[in-house]
């Protein structure tokens, strides 16, 4: 029998049963209450921020595909590297939560429209010019690509691809489309690359922090669970931590990784990106004609923000990497033996195995605000994936109901099991972790600069440079002005091009 459409599942009442299989939160006696830096005795203990008990009915997570539509047996075939996979190639469920979501995501589509869908593998490194050398053959097997932005953006620019207001059934207002970020993915009057539910890597890159609680505990340092909950988390009350966890075990009058420290990053160089993200400010943005425009130079804000991340994540006193020569600098192995405080991350992080088998538990924060006045919390999502549909496929209105029916099934079940499945982790012996997770996911956001000035952010060097020696924020910017407004100038006229072959 086919299966017919559900009730959309509340996030919020699954994250309550979650929480409810995890510990209550450790607290501490009234008389040993933590302080934050710089504070005097705190006469009360951190509340835990209370879940939401229901959710109202949201037309918006809901698909409303025809209920009489059947293809037949149709043949929906997409294409993505192995590590970017939607899907799973087995054919019945395993008792694994999150694979077991991924199976239902596809059974639901096939079941539910009369198709077979189906996943090909492709090599990573040559995605981009893969799907163009693909959409070139003649071939039409293959009707989806799944492209990392870059890519995405740049095999764009070939006109091999549906724009999505174009395809029947799609319906990019839904939240399953993510439709608060989709301006990010528009150019002009057309949105190429769509970001589904079905793909988690998107939610996996989330930017956020970790902190961990018993190094919060031995130097008597409160979690700011409270500032995230009531939107008082900026960066000046992060910086007010810093030099508070600072000791030089091996003696030598150096932070190194044997000593303790306050900072450290699972990949230190994402912070530059992550940290003007969160403060609303950005090397790439829009013109008035939603074309992609240079917001870097001018501005104040970003220059100070570029500053601030220096001061926090690049201390020499207070990092252990900042004259590293290596370009990954993790600290992971600092932080799971407690001789760091915190750790900037990505919510992905927690499936490392070092921190699955860390033995102290750590609270998971957003990136702050920049200041109490800016509205929303703002969490970067780096090397997201995004549905391309080729001009060449058959059945444009075939593809694009598989599409609407497996991302909207994705956003009720599959994102769920990600996150009961980063509930199993240790970290999370507290329901806040859960409500912060959740500020993490709703507040995720995509940087144009991902997608076309991979000649910047792609030159980690260029990075280090600037923050492991005296060169200012606004000396580098002025540095790579003339390389800055040439990839953005070149990328301008070829979405001119492509907009004229549209009309």
């Amino acid at each position: 029998m086919r299966i017919k459409r559900t009730v959309c599942l509340s996030l919020a009442l699954l994250m309550l049963a979650a929480a409810a299989l995890v510990s209550c939160s450790v607290g501490t006696e009234e008389d040993d209450e933590p302080l934050f830096p710089g504070e005097t005795r705190d006469p009360g203990t951190a509340a835990a921020a209370p879940l939401p008990t229901e959710e109202p009915a949201d037309r918006d997570t809901v698909h409303d595909l025809p209920a009489d539509l059947d293809f037949e047996g149709a043949s929906f075939r997409m294409a993505s590297s192995g590590m970017w996979s939607c899907l799973v190639n087995y054919e019945d469920t395993k008792g694994e939560v999150l694979s077991d979501a991924q199976y239902d995501v596809k059974r639901y589509a096939e079941e539910l429209l009369g198709v077979e869908v189906a996943e090909e593998n492709i090599l990573s490194a040559t995605a981009g010019g893969a799907a163009v050398t693909y959409a070139l053959s003649g071939d039409t097997a293959i009707q989806v690509y799944n492209l990392l932005d870059r890519d995405a953006f740049s095999s764009m620019l070939k006109n091999i691809y549906y724009p999505y207001g174009s395809l029947k059934y799609i319906d990019l207002s839904k939240k399953y489309w993510y439709s608060d970020i989709a301006d990010k993915l528009s150019v002009g009057d057309y949105q190429f690359m769509a970001l589904g539910s079905v793909q988690l890597n998107s939610f996996r890159n989330v930017a956020c922090l970790f902190m961990n609680q018993a190094v919060a505990e031995d130097y008597g340092l409160a979690l700011p669970f409270d500032d995230v909950t009531a939107g008082t988390w900026t960066f000046d009350k992060l910086k007010a931590y810093q030099g508070t966890v600072r000791k030089d075990v091996d003696g030598d009058g150096e932070i190194s990784e044997e000593d303790t420290n306050t900072f450290g990053s699972t990949e230190a160089m994402q912070n530059v990106v992550n940290t003007l993200s969160a403060a609303d400010v950005h090397f790439i943005g829009k013109g008035e004609d939603g074309s992609p425009a240079l917001l870097a130079y001018g501005n104040e804000k970003l220059i100070d923000a570029m500053e601030y991340c220096r001061k926090l994540f690049f201390d020499p006193t207070d990092c252990p990497w900042h004259d590293s020569k290596s370009t990954s600098q993790n600290s992971i192995p600092m932080f799971v033996h407690d001789r760091e405080l915190f750790m900037t991350a990505k919510i992905g992080d927690m499936a490392n195995e070092r921190m699955r088998e860390m033995e102290s538990v750590y609270a998971v924060l957003p990136y702050p605000k920049w200041d109490e006045a800016q509205e929303n919390y703002i969490s970067r999502t780096f090397d997201s994936i995004y549905h391309m549909t080729f001009k060449t496929a058959p059945d444009p209105d075939m593809v694009s109901a598989v599409l609407e029916a497996m991302n909207a099934r994705a956003y009720e079940e599959l994102i769920p099991a990600l996150i009961e499945t980063s509930l199993q982790y240790k970290y999370n012996n507290d329901p806040r972790n859960v409500a912060n997770i959740r500020i993490c996911f709703d507040t995720r956001c995509v940087e144009m600069s991902d997608f076309m000035t991979w000649s910047l952010f792609g030159d980690t060097p260029t990075w280090k440079r600037m923050y492991q020696t005296a060169v200012t924020p606004a000396s580098w910017l002025a540095s790579v002005q003339v390389a800055a407004e040439t990839v953005i100038g070149t990328a301008v006229e070829n979405l001119k091009t492509l907009a004229q072959s549209l009309q």
